[in-house]
């Protein structure tokens, strides 16, 4: 037998029984061991308790100081993650810093259960009016950029639920009953391929409240810091806000990776883009000018080199060292200017990729919009780098909005359009830094597009309505705009790195909203920009008084100059938290109030212009202008306004002159006209009714993409281009076209209006037209065709005060007249008796200089170029170009405002400088402009050139630009404007001449 070893018991350990053998004392000895250590257990047990009290008491309270962990209210099937600083000793001081934890790459469920935030809205549609804060003030942020400064601290809390009941009145919204917190600090992983990319979603063993009808909105801050700031809200039935927002622009961007210019600009980018940057840095620093073998000036602008270099490129890129392979001529020369079309020609057709590919998604969208939005009576313009869709017909597109006749007058009540406008991205781009395939940064500028409404739809061109939309599915009951969004919070800013990264510019630019809208409070204005503002000229004043009237919107000719000579205010290296909840944007429709987009250029300037010159592709320190839009506009509809700014800076004034209780009251109206209308936010697939999808090349995958679409049946629905074949790129077409079969009554062969079917060969009626009907529209539609066919024969006369003008100009008419016109071209430069342009451009110090090198032009017989006299009018100049008034194109009975009956005897461009000669640098970039949109008849005005009344020519020019909304671009030499327009036009150009370069 094995002798028995008698030990005490470890707690942590069963005590053993009584072993048969033993003597008495041994026993008792055991019981009372036994006793002990279930009394060292219970007092264990209480310790714990009171001590796990203590502790979680005092974790709450730092949590609502902190402001870490946040939430808001959503509906089944979304879910969301709050999130609370990691790091302990920051969370107890209440700090707005974190430490930066690199994403974590992982799968995700496709579970549907959610986890709830800590508040929860109304489950009516309204905005709830905002709820102050325990004493009535709200916390102020502690100074990010001061580690010793901390926000301070409100009494300590109860438990958890104090915990939540502060925070929710930090956002305005209610408490609700039991939630769940999740301070896991993950940051979104990467998507695949065909899901768009959200943060991952939760356990299924997570439960999801009841939440019926709960919608996520968000409340506007109050504006507590700002005395004598008064905000107004207005309420609108939805007939009301048809009747107000009805007429809202639809802007579409939209990019054909196959046309010629784009592809041209784009090698230019990728091939020659440091050594363009570089030269036009080095020539506005030091005022070293960018010259390539300057030609005889005393040739004329048609003229060809005597002796071309057998490889041009080679005398062009000997300081650039940067030529794009098909330029370089290794397999066929390049000699002629028709070598160098063919060649980009060529290069577009093979070297298109993905995201530019043309599968007709523009089509299509236009489509579903006409089918789905029928009470839209707005415009719809496409935003493009030049080129205008194919598909579009052209006499319809030119006459119909004039000449179109009662039948079609009359489809503008049922949503259909007349019209569609081309505009150049470079006419609303700066100055100086146009040559960009940076979407991020075309997107903050496209607000600029002439006669903007208060509130524009945004679309890619990729973007499809699939069900009918009703205003009240873009608008709240305070005229706000409906933010859409996904369902995932974004975590904690963190400034990025250089790369190209779309998850690394979520968080930066998140990184950017932290800073403007949780740490600085609303009466925050940098001395730095006030600065800069007065040095500008940007502050103008009432006439006798002190008090500041307006802040001027930054102009386009000045963003290159803030670019180089005015540095933005650096973010934080250290990472912040959020102050509320943020959430993904979503590929849908957005809907913008104008206004705050004329804010954030005028505010963030000096941000914008250094993302322009820096960056000319996407880049992770890009601003998303969709998650900056958000953020604002949930947070802070009220700065809108452009009555804010010029508020801020007396406000500041007055404090440093010590009589701020003095402000006089300012009162803000949420209406979109002023400030922006409280937004509301739809968050999730459910609530946003969205469906991200892309196609691949897996066909097999794209069927469940398209089965997934027709399960959802979305309101808005987007397909995003991953593929690279053809046979997926024709599975998208088949798509397309079975979704949205019905062409638009622009689109070349167009489908009759709505109500008008066709007839069978019977001659029954169907679809509600009879043949008799049917034969009429085929007669009109055919009339309006032959009418524009003998209109784009008759001659354009152009008019420019400097010789580099023309051959910009003459290119431009091929966006002007989409690619329609075959009449000639004459061309007169007015003769003011000043300096040539190159002449100016050194007196002066023009220091601005577009690198982009660009074959000059080399015209046919049809373009002749000839001297005008000085102050010679429009009716002047066309008879001396066109000689006797014989002919012309009569407008027939159908066009109306005034139109019927004249006898149009050409189009004239008026392009003159006002007060050509320039005498001062900033004139300069003013000196020379061109057309850079679509037109249509109703942009001309008619100018008499006899001998009868009735015979006229139509004339565009500058003057009439904000008149007629007609987008120019300008520029200070022909290579600014041929950064625009680059390649030659065989319509006007002599393909066969030898290539010639443009040098600023």
């Amino acid at each position: 037998m094995r002798p028995l070893v008698v030990r005490r018991p470890s707690a942590q350990e069963a005590v053993r029984g009584p072993v048969a053998g033993t003597d008495v004392h041994l026993r008792r000895r055991k019981q009372r061991v036994a006793t002990g250590t279930f009394s060292f257990l219970v007092a264990g047990v209480v310790a714990l308790l009171f001590f796990g009290c203590i502790f979680h008491g005092m974790l709450s309270s730092a949590h609502t100081r902190s402001g870490g962990a946040v939430g808001a209210s959503i509906k089944p099937k979304d879910d969301m993650m709050v999130r609370a600083p990691q790091n302990e000793k920051l969370r107890r001081q209440g700090q707005w810093t974190g430490t930066t934890r690199a994403p974590v790459v992982k799968g995700r469920t496709s579970s549907s259960t959610t986890i709830t935030g800590a508040n929860k809205t109304s489950a009516s549609s309204s905005l709830p009016p905002p709820i102050l804060p325990a004493g009535g003030a709200t916390p102020a942020a502690p100074d990010v950029l001061n580690p010793r400064s901390q926000a301070p601290s409100e009494p300590p809390a109860a438990g958890s639920s104090a915990a939540f009941e502060a925070s929710g009145r930090v956002h305005g919204a209610k408490a609700t009953a039991p939630t769940r917190i999740v301070t896991a600090g993950l940051h979104p992983a990467p998507a695949p391929p065909w899901v768009h990319r959200l943060p991952p979603q939760f356990s299924p063993m997570i439960r999801r409240p009841n939440l019926p009808g709960a919608q996520a909105q968000y409340t506007p801050e109050e504006p507590r810091l700002l005395p004598g700031l008064q905000i107004q809200r207005r309420t609108f039935n939805p007939a009301e806000l048809l009747e107000r927002f009805g007429d809202t622009d639809i802007i579409y961007s939209f990019v054909n990776g196959s046309e010629a210019n784009h592809q041209y600009r784009k090698a230019m980018r990728m091939f020659c883009m440091q050594e363009i940057l570089t030269l036009e840095g080095t020539s506005y620093a030091k005022g070293h000018r960018f010259l390539t073998p300057r030609p005889n000036t005393g040739e004329p602008p048609t003229a060809s080199s005597n002796s071309a270099p057998a490889n041009p490129f080679q005398a062009l890129f000997r300081f650039l060292h940067c030529a794009p392979e098909f330029l370089r001529g290794t397999q066929n020369p390049i000699r002629t200017t028709g070598d160098v079309l063919q060649a980009v020609i060529a290069a577009a057709r093979h070297g298109v990729d993905n995201r530019d590919r043309e599968t007709d998604e523009l089509r299509h969208s236009l489509r579903s919009v006409e089918q789905h939005v029928r009470w839209h009576r707005g415009r719809v313009v496409m935003v493009s780098p030049g080129h205008h869709p194919t598909w579009v017909d052209g006499a319809k597109n030119f006459l119909a909005g004039m000449c179109g006749g009662a039948r079609v007058q009359a489809l503008r009540s049922s949503g259909t359009h007349l019209r569609v406008t081309t505009v150049h991205q470079d006419a609303v781009m700066p100055y100086g830094m146009r040559l960009t395939v940076d979407s991020h940064v075309i997107e903050q500028h496209l607000w600029r597009v002439r006669n903007m409404t208060p509130v524009h739809v945004y679309m890619n061109d990729d973007y499809f309505v699939n069900r009918d939309v009703a205003i009240t599915d873009l608008f709240n009951e305070y005229g706000g705009t409906i933010v859409r969004t996904e369902r995932g919070i974004i975590a904690a800013g963190a400034v990025a790195d250089r790369s190209a990264s779309w998850a690394k510019g979520v968080l930066h630019t998140q990184q950017f909203n932290i800073m403007e809208l949780d740490v600085l409070r609303e009466d925050y204005l940098p001395e730095a920009l006030v600065a800069m503002w007065d040095s500008l000229k940007r502050v103008n004043r009432s006439a006798g008084a002190a008090a500041v009237t307006a802040i001027s919107v930054p102009p386009l000719d000045e963003a290159v100059d803030v670019a180089h000579q005015y540095e933005p205010d650096p973010l934080p290296g250290k990472s912040l938290i959020p102050r509320r909840p943020r959430r993904y944007t979503t590929h849908a429709p957005f809907v913008y109030c104008t206004n705050m987009f004329r804010f954030f250029e005028t505010r963030y300037e000096r941000e914008f212009a250094a993302t322009a010159l820096r960056h000319r592709s996407r880049k992770a320190r890009d601003l998303f202008i969709p998650f900056v839009y958000n953020a604002f506009i949930m947070a802070r509809p009220w700065q809108a306004s452009p009555k804010f700014l010029p508020y801020l800076l007396e406000l500041h004034r007055s404090r440093r002159q010590g009589r701020a209780d003095a402000m006089p009251p300012t009162e803000i109206v949420l209406d979109n006209v002023d400030g922006c209308g409280p937004a509301s936010l739809l968050s999730g697939a459910t609530e946003s009714d969205c469906v991200f999808a892309k196609f691949l090349n897996d066909l097999t995958l794209n069927k469940a993409v398209v089965e997934r679409v027709r399960q959802v049946n979305p309101l808005y629905f987007n397909i995003n281009a991953g593929f690279s074949s053809a046979e997926a790129a024709d599975q998208l077409r088949r798509f397309l076209h079975g979704k949205f079969p019905t062409p638009v009554y622009l689109e070349v062969g167009g489908a009759p209006p709505p109500g008008e079917g066709l007839v069978d060969g019977a001659g029954e009626v169907v679809g509600g037209r009879t043949r008799a009907a049917g034969a009429a529209a085929a007669a009109e539609e055919e009339a309006l065709s032959r009418l524009f066919g003998d209109l784009m024969a008759l001659p354009v006369v152009g008019v420019v005060s400097y010789e580099e003008g023309v051959c910009p100009l003459v290119r431009s008419l091929a966006l002007a007249f989409a690619g329609h016109h075959r009449g000639g071209v004459r061309v007169s430069v007015e003769q003011h008796g000043g300096a040539a342009l190159r002449e100016a451009r050194a007196a002066l110090g023009h220091r601005v200089v577009s690198a982009m090198p660009a074959p000059a032009c080399a015209y046919k017989e049809q373009v002749s170029v000839d001297p005008a006299a000085r102050g010679e009018s429009v009716a002047e100049i066309a008879r001396r170009a066109m000689g006797e008034m014989r002919g012309g194109v009569e407008l027939p009975s159908t066009c109306g405002a005034g139109g019927a009956g004249l006898r149009v005897h050409g189009f004239v461009v008026d392009a003159r400088t006002r007060g050509a000669p320039v005498r001062s640098a900033a004139a300069l970039r003013d000196a020379l402009a061109v057309p850079a949109q679509t037109l249509s008849l109703e942009d001309f005005r008619a100018v008499a050139v006899g001998p009868s009344e009735g015979d006229v020519v139509l004339v565009v020019s500058r003057e009439d630009a904000e008149a007629k909304a007609v987008h120019w671009v300008n520029g200070a030499s022909e290579s600014d404007l041929l950064v625009t327009y680059p390649l030659p036009v065989e319509a006007y150009e002599d393909m066969g001449a030898e290539v010639r370069w443009s040098v600023p």
